[in-house]
């Protein structure tokens, strides 16, 4: 079975950047009912389109295996989430240190008063010209990681999915370390 999500997660991460985004579009086409789960016959016209080809019952195995409530139907965010390779130790260090940088009520949620203090919008292109107020670009910043249902906050486990998604088309932790410690200045 590990064979044939690496054989899957390979041919998706070797188109790039938007193998991943790539993917979850062809799917998101063939949710025909648009239940925001595939069925099998989903998930394999899925994979053929995307141009994977798997014997049906190595297709029906993935399915499975991926299926871990056995609902017979694959969420898209579980779908993508087994894609991902997993992180290393320091990614997910370098990540909680973010995380923890802009959680400042260490409550486990980011939230746009958390950001309030942390993240400066006065150097904004759109808030210099009066385009958004800095409540709008704080909660545009805000979705950019509130990736489940958009309630205005970012749990450590959308944070962290979020960066399992970029750096999987980061190749040494070194560089992921570098990106994390540049972007948010820690």
């Amino acid at each position: 079975m590990a064979d044939q999500l690496m054989e899957l997660r390979a041919n998706i991460l070797e188109r790039g950047p938007s193998g991943i985004q790539c993917i979850s579009r062809i799917f998101r086409n063939m949710d025909v009912d648009h239940s925001k789960w595939l069925s099998l016959k989903e998930f394999s016209d899925g994979l053929k389109d995307f141009g994977l080809s798997l014997p049906e019952s190595s297709i029906e195995e993935l399915f499975n295996y991926i299926d871990k409530d056995g609902q017979n139907g694959i969420l898209f965010d579980e779908f993508l989430q087994a894609l991902r390779p997993p992180m290393s130790q320091t990614r997910i260090s370098i990540i909680n240190e973010a995380f923890a940088k802009f959680d400042k009520t260490g409550d486990g949620v980011i939230t746009l008063e958390d950001l309030r203090g942390v993240y400066s919008v006065k150097h904004h292109p759109k808030y210099i010209n009066g385009e958004m107020t800095e409540e709008q670009i704080l909660r545009t910043f805000l979705d950019v990681f509130d990736q489940g249902v958009k309630d205005g906050t970012v749990t450590k486990e959308e944070f962290t999915n979020y960066y399992s998604g970029v750096g999987a088309n980061i190749d040494t932790d070194e560089d992921f370390v570098k990106m994390m410690k540049t972007a948010w200045e820690i």
